[in-house]
């Protein structure tokens, strides 16, 4: 199997990191979306989107990071998805891509258009239910790191360093999914990146949002 992706992507962050923690034999194939490497034949037809991270396999490719991951947890063994609480860790997935990950990105790159203005508001909603989440365990599905925590552990380290303050329950269980050595693993990696384009927000625009 091969993986596609960038250390910068959020997305491609989310597949490493299962990739990663679960052991598997996975090629890393690393893609420049800064230089036209999303518009190769090559890549679209992989990933028709142009979009990234792209997992071949054996039975063709596989598009979206989630699907990437249940795709290697159907391989077994099941890592990121822990018995009995599979709809709780997709549960978090879900909210975390639509009210983290996507508003994050906004503020990364368009933080001047009314999503981007929006923004820091979604963020804070959803950690607020994420501090409800943790009241009683270190991580959303209980005491082990799981899908449930990862799209949102990646959103709100860049959220972070955009200038957003989480809640104290959030900011310290943020620290322990960012202590797991696979997530480690990727900041190291998308660091040179992240100093490259972060664009912190400015103080005035946080005391307004």
């Amino acid at each position: 199997m091969r993986l596609h992706f960038h250390p910068l992507s959020p997305y491609s962050r989310k597949a490493m990191v299962a990739v990663r923690l679960r052991g598997d034999a996975v090629e890393l194939q690393e893609v420049d979306p800064f230089s036209r490497g999303l518009r190769t034949a090559e890549f679209v037809a992989l990933s028709p989107y142009g979009k990234m991270p792209v997992l071949e396999t054996s039975e063709g490719p596989i598009c979206e990071s989630t699907s990437i991951i249940e795709y290697l947890e159907e391989q077994g063994p099941a890592v990121m998805l822990p018995p009995g609480r599979q709809r709780l860790a997709r549960h978090w997935d879900r909210l975390a891509d639509l009210y983290l990950m996507a508003p994050m990105a906004e503020l990364f790159w368009r933080r001047d258009t009314p999503l981007g203005l929006k923004a820091p508001a979604v963020c804070r909603k959803t950690w607020g239910l994420l501090a409800q989440q943790l009241a009683d365990r270190d991580f959303v599905c209980g005491d082990a790191f799981s899908l449930g925590d990862l799209s949102a552990a990646i959103a709100s380290d860049y959220l972070v360093r955009l200038g957003l303050e989480p809640p104290a329950p959030v900011a310290a269980w943020l620290q322990r999914c960012l202590a797991v050595p696979a997530m480690a693993w990727t900041v190291e990696l998308a660091e040179g990146h992240v100093q490259r384009f972060l664009k912190p927000l400015s103080a005035e625009f946080l005391a307004d949002s």
